[in-house]
Order: structure tokens, then sequence, then C-alpha cells
């Protein structure tokens, strides 16, 4: 196998590299948070980007709010300590604020969802909250009602049918889609869907004309709840988070972001990194023992077929040999006799019957053969007493 170049190795790491990080990109973009339904930014079907940019092409007083609700009534009443500068040019009369909740939400839920409703209602200012949940009733899901600004698209079995109501908007025989509810001392348009105005109807002019009106029917100053929506400008997140250094972004970026982000340059360092500084060297194919692999196949087979009667001829015979050799009588076959007498004239060599080992009876079994072999294996490996070292005392 060729190995590539070494100068084409950086291009090719930094090219895979780039593929790793452009992947975590796609694979890793966020996806549409539930809080981008009724945002004025969100262009998709549950967003209200269309109806928005319809008010500003009617010319209508209409701007996104995205600080605390509080700080715009600091800034509507003229504290002293309001810190606010977004407002201007200021309207005579009352203020209408439009807070379309993400999601379909309980009315005893909205005092947690929207703290400052009472200060807002009982300052005077018109409020339209789209999307509190009404009863289900038998209603056609989608369905067309008529209303004053025309037809109306409206895809909801929700209807509002129990406690007073200082008027109805938009209703049919099962109950009220739009209604004016009093709460904190004051009326508040509320409608039971909050896609009355979703770009998802975008083909329907009556809704988009419906809204209009409920907002800014008396030709009042329009202000879009954006901070519900999780949107903030520069001074509301310097004052949540308390700075702009990069400790408040990790604090503020998601674990699971910032894992994959370490993760993407970690790799990408191990491969720019993980290179050789020379060819690559194939390594050598070990060389097959063509004997040795026939010697354990051939004791494979005899093993598996018991034939230790064969194991003990063939081994003893060619012993017989190698001993007549290392005992300098040639390889001629011999009397054991004449083996033994060489044997025991060799000094240093224990006292061994060569004819019990040379002429064994046969093995029946595979305890015996080991026995037998450790015998033979004593003629090449005598046990000699240790010779005693020069200069020891204690030698005779």
């Amino acid at each position: 196998m060729r190995s590539l170049p070494f100068k084409r190795r950086p291009l090719l790491l930094g090219l895979l590299g780039l593929a790793l990080l452009l992947g975590l990109l796609v694979l890793g973009r966020p996806t549409a948070s539930p809080l981008e339904s009724g945002s004025t930014w969100h262009r998709g079907p549950a967003g209200y980007s269309a109806w928005y940019e319809s008010l500003e092409q009617q010319g209508i007083a209409v701007q996104r709010w995205q600080r605390p609700v509080k700080d715009l009534l600091e800034q509507l009443g003229g504290a002293e300590d309001a810190t606010v500068t977004l407002v201007q040019n200021p309207a005579a009369g009352p203020e209408t604020l439009v807070a379309v909740l993400p999601q379909v939400t309980d009315e005893s839920e909205l005092p947690a969802l929207l703290p400052w409703l009472p200060d807002w209602v009982e300052a005077g200012h018109q409020l339209v909250i789209l999307g509190v949940k009404a009863p289900a009733t038998a209603a056609p899901f989608s369905q067309t009602l008529s209303s004053e600004a025309g037809p109306v698209q409206i895809d909801t079995r929700r209807r509002y049918t129990a406690g007073p109501r200082l008027g109805t908007e938009l209703d049919d025989e099962y109950g009220a889609v739009v209604w004016q509810q009093a709460i904190a001392s004051g009326p508040v348009t509320i409608a039971a869907t909050p896609f009355l105005g979703a770009n998802a109807y975008l083909d329907q002019p009556g809704n988009f004309a419906l809204l209009t009106a409920l907002v800014a029917g008396s030709g009042q100053r329009v202000w879009i709840d954006e901070y519900l929506h999780g949107y903030r400008d520069e001074e509301a997140i310097a004052a949540e988070v308390g700075g702009d250094s990069w400790l408040d972004y990790l604090s503020r970026t998601p674990l699971l972001i910032l894992a994959a982000q370490i993760l993407a340059v970690t790799l990408v360092v191990l491969l720019a990194f993980n290179h050789r500084l020379g060819r690559r060297r194939s390594l050598p194919t070990p060389r097959i023992d063509n004997s040795w692999a026939y010697i354990q196949a051939l004791a494979g087979v005899l093993h598996k077929a018991g034939s230790y009667d064969f194991v003990v001829q063939t081994i003893s015979q060619t012993e017989r040999i190698q001993l007549q050799k290392n005992l300098g009588l040639g390889d001629l076959p011999l009397p054991l006799e004449q083996l033994q007498l060489a044997w025991n004239e060799q000094p240093g060599r224990p006292e061994v019957d060569l004819a019990a080992i040379l002429n064994p009876a046969v093995a029946k079994n595979e305890s015996q053969l080991r026995d037998w072999l450790k015998r033979v294996q004593s003629l090449h490996y005598p046990r000699t007493a240790p010779e005693t070292p020069p200069g020891d005392p204690h030698r005779p």
C-alpha cells in the first residue's frame, strides 16, 4: 500500500478538520425554540413577522419591546429613576401592549407569566393577550367566522363560554374566540388562540385586519412584547448577566453546545499533529517455518489418535542416534551395552540406565508419555552438582 506524500498530508488533514467542523455546524445547529412561536422576529408559520410588517406599511406607530414591561411603565409614567431610553415620541393617550403567548396558557398562570399585568391595566393602558386557554367545545376545528374586519380563519375548538364578558369581538354559536374581560379592574382583550394573526394566515386578510383593529383601533401607539419570547436588548442582557466578559458568555452558553465546540477543537488538533516525520515503512512479513508447522500438525494428529507407541518409538530412535553423536560414536546404530559403557566413561555424567530410556515399555496413556519425555530430556540437561568457586577456603 502506497502512502500519501508527506507534503500533502497537512492539506488533507486541514480539509478533514474543515469537513468535521461543517458537519458539527449542520448537525448541531439550534432548532426552533418554542419561545419563537408568536414572535414578530420569527418568519415561520407560527411567527408574527408578516403582521408586524403590515403595521409598519400602514404607518401605525409600532415598536418591539425587549426589556421587562415594568421598565416601559416607568418610561411612560415619567419616573425619575427610569434608565430606559427606547421610548420616542410619547403619545398623549393610552398605549397598547400586545402579548402573544408562546403557547396556550391557562388564565390562572397569567400572574406568574405576566407579573406586570395589573400595573399596566391600572395605569389606563390597553392590553391584548393572544393564547389564553378556553374550554374545548364541539365546534369544528377549522372554521371561517364573520367579523367587522372581514372573514377570519380559526383553527381551534376552544371557545370562552363561562364568566362575564365586557364585549365580544369574534364568536359563533359555540362561544367567543376573541372577547374583552375585566382583569385587575380594567378591560383586557383576550383571544383563545395564539395564532390569530400568525404568518400561516398571510393569505387570510381578515385575520390581519381584525388583529390590527384590536390593537390600533383608536390610533394609539402599539408595543409588541418580545421580552416574553426570550429577546433581550444589550442593556437588558447586561443587567441580567452582570457583564460582557467571556465568563459571562460561558455562563449563558448551553453546556451541550460548549461541549461540542471543545470536542471539535480537540479533534482538529489531534488530526493536525497526528502525522509521521518520514515515509511510512511496511512491517516485514514473518517467514513461515514449514518444518515446524508440519511437526505441530503431525503432533496434533497423533495426540488425537492416541498413538503413544509410535511417538515413543520415533523419539527413542532419534534420541539414540543423537546420543551416539554426542559421545563421539558416529551415527551408525550400536548396541545399547556399548552406549552405556561410553556414557559411564564420560566424567560428570550421572548414573543412568540408557536401556530403560532408549528402549522403554510402550506408553499406555498421556501421563506415562510425559514421564518418559522428562527422562529423555535429562540426557541433554543432566543435573550435576555445582562446581566450587575458585579460591573457596573450604575447597578440598
